[in-house]
This record gives structure tokens, sequence and C-alpha cells, in this order.
């Protein structure tokens, strides 16, 4: 399983070489809350990021398109977002494989 979660990260991660361009950011974390407004991530430095979310917010899990709904607690994301004064808002929201998802099915 520790094999299909650091797949996961290291698809994730791809992405974020070109994190600087276009005044966009782009960080990596663990969803530590999640409501209809903002999205709460937990950063591998152990710091705590709070970005607002909009209506124009694109949601992927493993290039399928989703739901701010599908994303939980747990799961293992990337956000791009912009960033004025101190608030960071998100453009998109890239989802991988949570520990929990990996469980389901896989230990008959």
């Amino acid at each position: 399983m520790r094999f299909f979660s650091l797949i996961a990260v290291l698809a994730l991660m791809a992405g974020i070489a070109d994190a600087q361009h276009h005044g966009t950011n782009r960080f990596m974390g663990t969803v530590a809350g999640v409501t209809d407004t903002t999205i709460i991530v937990d950063t591998p430095d152990g710091k705590s990021q709070t970005v607002v979310l909009t209506t124009d917010n694109k949601y992927t899990r493993m290039n399928t398109v989703i739901t701010l709904k599908d994303i939980k607690m747990g799961d293992q994301v990337v956000i791009q977002t912009t960033k004025k004064g101190d608030r960071l808002t998100a453009l998109t929201v890239k989802v991988g494989v949570s520990a929990t998802h990996h469980h389901s099915g896989l230990n008959s």
C-alpha cells in the first residue's frame, strides 16, 4: 500500500516544477478540513494553509473530474493558487489517492 501512496504523491508532484510562472503558486499537502468556501491543507513542512475556494475551481482525482464534495480529510492534494496579500485563492485542486481510498477493496 505504501508503494501506491508513493506513486500517487509522485504523480501529484509532477506538475509542481512549473509552479512559479503566470503569477500562480502550487503547494501540496494533506486535507485537514474542507467547507463550501475553504480547504485547509497541512503541508509537509508542518504548516497549515487555508485556501479560499470559488465557483470557478477545477477539481480532479487522478485525471478524472470530481466535485468539491468528493474531497475528504486525509486526501493528498496539489493546489494551484493565486495570492493577493495574505489570501490564497485556489485555481485547481488535484487530489491523489488517500489511505482510506486504498483500503476499499484491496484487502480481501
